[in-house]
């Protein structure tokens, strides 16, 4: 996970590089200093027009052209002023920005790169090695930045980020080459197309490498710090760096005379800050965990030791593998798939990526077409027999008896895939789980009518302990299906602030009305039932 200031700042690094780059090449051909500017404003405005001009481009380009004004009237030194001065045109351009939480990000940012660049710059320097002095003010950064935005992140996301700067490091020096390949790559399209997509490839290994980045510091275990949300948050977190900025070089003094006291102190913060989830997971008698894998589904259910059946691989295949290492399952008797779209089925590499796989069981529906072709490809290729599910189907697979409740007929009412979902009714050492898959109302109310008639499901209906709610928390499900097989947990498996509004308010006001304790992955991470002494409870990664 890259942090969230590094979104709107990219932008301005851009066009930082850009500038840069065409500057650079006015001095190595002699063109006059008073024509540099001008000739840099007319690339600035292609880079406009060649990136769109959307409100993030527009702020960066407007922050960039007052900054050519300072430089062609040689006021070098006058950051803040420029910052005003853009941050005044913008405003007057477009007043609505001033509710927007990337200019203000934007601003906060640039005014942290001002303002500390430099001094953190030399004193990180001057604390590191003769030769690795220079990289001090590289390391200020994205420190600088990130103090400066982590209140306004606050706002966005509930948290505060403990890698960001790390991420941000690390992708920085990406940036400008990823940028020039891209630029340059436009111009030569004018021209050569060929030529155009050699010189795009330049910039593959830069941008891959930046998207490895975030994806690796998004899979850190205790990589985020919960905090609190909203006003109060960001005023408590405002607050604290306020007084770490000023208290900053008594405290650093005050670290190097007494040194075993400040680790003391930092060991035992630590101790209460860290989830002791980083360190004891997975927990002893885990049963069945939900694993946060985003906007998808991804659902682990023990067969045994070092061995467990999957139940959809969400979209992302490193989030499953990861959720699966950490699990320590080395052996799939069986990866279930509900159906074919892209949340369920697209992260299925990284479950079948250095793990035994013996069976792939799927939806009997094969719609979409393109999902379903995308699986048999990746099961032939790694040598896993397919076989279609259908209602009545029983899996014994070591300590794991489920039978398949759902699909036994094919509905054209909603949507055909969703509605195709296999829905496992799972029974796993002393734990009882229904998992709904991304079943809609048709299909549901088509569910709680056999329900009714199958005095076997009426039975089971009434002891599961736990229920993973249907299609990520829409509100587009029965709500008689719900009461009928409550249970004491309801997991709800969803990405954070995904376009859809999942889970909605209906979805989540639904299970508490029912009694369900409602658990998000969004908010908790891996959501375990673990059973233990003869009784079951709820483990969390957050």
């Amino acid at each position: 996970m890259l942090h969230y200031y590094y979104q709107p700042t990219l932008i301005g690094s851009n066009v930082a590089v850009v500038i840069a780059m065409v500057l650079g090449l006015c001095a190595v051909l002699g063109v006059p200093r008073r024509a540099r500017p001008v000739l840099a404003a007319v690339a600035l405005a292609g880079f406009v027009v060649l990136a769109r001009p959307e409100p993030s481009v527009v702020r960066a380009a407007a922050m960039g052209a007052i900054g050519l004004l300072g430089l062609s009237r040689s006021r070098r030194s006058a950051g803040l002023p420029v910052l005003g001065g853009a941050v005044l045109v913008v405003l007057v351009l477009d007043p609505w920005l001033a509710r927007s939480f990337g200019f203000a990000l934007s601003t906060l940012a640039t005014l942290g790169l001002l303002l500390f660049t430099r001094p953190w710059g030399e004193a990180v320097g001057a604390r590191l090695p003769r030769r690795l002095a220079p990289l001090g003010p590289a390391l200020a950064v994205p420190l600088a930045a990130q103090a400066m935005t982590a209140p306004v992140v606050v706002l966005l996301q509930g948290s505060v980020s403990l890698v960001g700067v790390v991420a941000n490091l690390l992708a920085a020096p990406l940036v400008p080459v990823a940028t020039v390949a891209g630029v340059s790559a436009a111009l030569v399209s004018l021209v050569w197309a060929r030529g155009a997509e050699l010189v795009a490839w330049v910039g593959v290994v830069p941008t891959a490498v930046i998207a490895r980045v975030a994806r690796v510091f998004a899979e850190v275990p205790g990589g985020t710090l919960p905090w609190p949300d909203g006003p109060p948050g960001a005023l408590l977190l405002a607050a604290l760096l306020v007084l770490v900025l000023l208290t900053g070089r008594p405290l650093v003094a005050g670290v190097g005379r007494h040194p075993v006291v400040a680790f003391g102190v930092v060991a035992l913060v630590g101790a209460v800050l860290v989830p002791t989830r980083v360190v004891t997971w997975p927990p002893d008698g885990w049963r069945v965990v939900v694993c946060d894998v985003g906007q998808g589904d991804a659902v682990v259910l023990r067969t045994g030791p070092g061995r467990a059946v999957l139940v959809d691989a969400g979209p992302d295949p490193p989030l499953v593998d990861g959720c699966l290492d950490r699990l320590g399952v080395r052996t799939l008797d069986a990866v279930v798939l509900t159906h074919f779209h892209a949340d369920h089925v697209d992260g299925l590499a990284g479950a079948l990526r250095g793990r035994t796989v013996l069976r792939l069981l799927v939806c009997p529906v094969r719609e979409p077409e393109q999902g379903a072709a995308a699986v048999d490809r990746m099961a032939r290729d790694a040598g896993v027999p397919v076989t279609a599910l259908h209602a009545g189907d029983r899996l014994t697979l070591g300590e794991l008896d489920a039978v398949v409740w759902s699909p036994w007929r094919r509905i054209g009412e909603g949507s055909v895939p969703n509605n195709a979902s296999v829905v496992l009714a799972a029974h796993t050492g002393g734990v009882d789980a229904l998992l709904l898959g991304d079943v809609e109302r048709e299909s549901a109310h088509d569910l709680l009518l056999r329900l009714r008639r199958d005095p076997a499901m009426s039975a089971a209906a009434r002891g599961f302990e736990l229920v993973k709610t249907p299609h990520h928390g829409s509100a587009n499900l029965d709500d008689e299906l719900m009461a009928a097989v409550r249970a004491p947990v309801g997991v709800i498996s969803v990405g954070a602030d995904n376009d859809y509004g999942h889970p909605t308010a209906e979805h989540l006001a639904l299970l508490r009305r029912l009694g369900y304790a409602v658990y998000r992955t969004d908010q908790r991470g891996d959501v375990a039932l673990v059973e233990h002494g003869g009784e079951v409870r709820v483990v969390t990664t957050r």
